[in-house]
C-alpha cells in the first residue's frame, strides 16, 4: 500500500475502526502490550499500539469495500503495514528541516473535515477516546500526515514528467480499458419491503407502489412522485434519478428491468431483495470506444500516480540506508504446503 494511503487511514480510518461491529481488533487476552516497540527508526520507537492503530483502519478500509482478511493472514498483513510506517517514519524525520508551506492552514482544515466526518467535535473526542488516542496525539498524528504527505507530493511533481507520447503509447496498448460499456440513465421509485416482512405489510406497500404508478400515468411527473413516495433516501431526493450505469451496477432483477425497457415509459411493478419498484429510462449510451481526446486526461494523470510511486518507493530506500531501521516485530509465519493427494 502507498504512504500516502496510509498515512490516511492511520489516523483517520483508525479512529473510527475501535467502534465499528465486527472489526477486527487486536484487544485480546493474548495480544501484546500496547507499548511494545515493534521497531525502531534512529532515535524514534514505533510502538504497537500505533501498528494496531494502522492495521485496524486498514481492515475496517478493506471490509467497507467487501474484503475480508482471513486471520492466518494478518501476520504478513501487520508486517506490510509495519513497513510503510516505517517508510513514513523516514520521509517524517527527513522533511522537518524543510517544513510544507501554509502547514498550521493545512492541519485545521483537516482536523475540521476529520471533526464533520465524525459528527461534531464531541463525536470525534469520544471516538479518540473509545480507540485510546488522545486529543493532542490525534493532533500530532494529522501534522506528521500532512507533513509526509505535502512532501511526497512535491517529491512526485518534481520529478514526474509525462509527454504526450508515453500518453498515446499508453491508450494504444490498452485499447479495452478505454471500451465504455453499454449504459443506461434510470430513475426509480422503491417502496422498501422486507423478504419476511407480513402478508399485511406485502399487500399494503403493493397497494401503495400501484397508487404511485398510477398518477405517474394519470400525468403526475415521474419526479415528484418520487419525491413524495420513494423510500430510497439516496435518490428520492433527486426525483429518483439514479444517474447513469452500466449491467451489472445493480442487482440482477433491477438490471433485466432497466436494460430492456424503452425509453421514457414506465415500467410495471417489479419485485427485488429491497422491495417493490417502479422506473423509468430516462437515457441510454451504447457501447463505445472512447476516444484519446476523451481518456488523455485520466492516462496523464494515472501516469504521473504511477510513475510518483517509482520515484516514492526509491526516495524511502535511500532513505532507510542512510538511516539505522530496526524491524523487532516477529516475521509472519511460512505458508503452510498443502499435502499431496493421494
Amino acid at each position: 500500500m502507498p504512504i500516502l494511503a496510509l498515512a490516511a487511514i492511520a489516523v483517520v480510518g483508525s479512529v473510527f475502526a475501535q467502534n465499528a461491529t465486527n472489526t477486527p481488533s487486536s484487544s485480546t487476552p493474548s495480544a501484546p502490550k500496547a507499548d511494545e516497540v515493534v521497531a525502531r527508526v534512529g532515535d524514534t520507537a514505533i510502538k504497537r499500539h500505533e501498528l494496531d492503530l494502522a492495521v485496524n483502519g486498514l481492515l475496517l478500509q478493506l471490509q467497507r469495500q467487501g474484503q475480508i482478511i482471513p486471520p492466518q493472514q494478518r501476520p504478513q498483513l501487520e508486517r506490510d503495514v509495519l513497513e510503510e510506517l516505517i517508510g513514513r517514519e523516514l520521509v517524517l524525520q527527513s522533511a522537518k528541516s524543510n517544513l510544507p508551506s501554509g502547514l498550521d492552514e493545512k492541519v485545521k482544515s483537516q482536523i475540521e473535515r476529520t471533526q464533520t466526518m465524525a459528527g461534531g467535535e464531541e463525536a470525534l473526542n469520544k471516538s479518540l477516546t473509545e480507540a485510546g488516542i488522545s486529543r493532542a496525539e490525534f493532533e500530532q498524528r494529522t501534522r506528521d500526515n500532512i507533513i509526509v504527505s505535502e512532501t511526497l507530493r512535491q517529491i512526485a511533481e518534481n520529478k514526474v514528467q509525462v509527454t504526450p507520447d508515453e500518453v498515446k503509447a499508453f491508450y494504444e496498448s490498452n485499447q479495452a480499458r478505454f471500451k465504455q460499456p453499454e449504459m443506461v440513465r434510470a430513475s426509480h421509485i422503491l417502496v422498501r419491503t422486507a423478504a419476511d416482512a407480513s402478508d399485511d405489510i406485502k399487500k399494503a406497500n403493493k397497494i401503495k407502489i400501484d397508487a404511485a404508478r398510477s398518477l405517474i400515468l394519470n400525468g403526475e411527473k415521474f419526479a415528484d412522485v418520487a419525491r413524495k413516495v420513494s423510500d430510497d433516501p439516496g435518490s428520492a431526493p433527486k426525483g429518483g434519478d439514479l444517474g447513469y450505469f452500466p449491467r451489472g451496477a445493480m442487482v440482477p432483477e433491477f438490471d433485466k428491468v432497466a436494460f430492456s425497457l424503452e425509453t421514457n415509459t414506465v415500467s410495471e411493478v417489479f419485485t427485488t431483495p429491497f422491495g417493490y419498484h417502479i422506473l423509468t429510462v430516462t437515457d441510454k449510451k451504447p457501447e463505445k470506444q472512447l476516444s484519446l481526446d476523451e481518456v488523455k486526461g485520466d492516462i496523464e494523470r494515472f501516469l504521473r500516480s504511477r510513475k510518483g510511486g517509482e520515484f516514492i518507493r526509491e526516495h524511502v530506500k535511500a532513505l532507510r540506508e542512510k538511516t539505522k531501521v530496526e524491524v523487532l516485530l516477529p516475521p509472519p509465519p511460512l505458508p503452510v504446503a498443502p499435502e499431496p493427494k493421494p
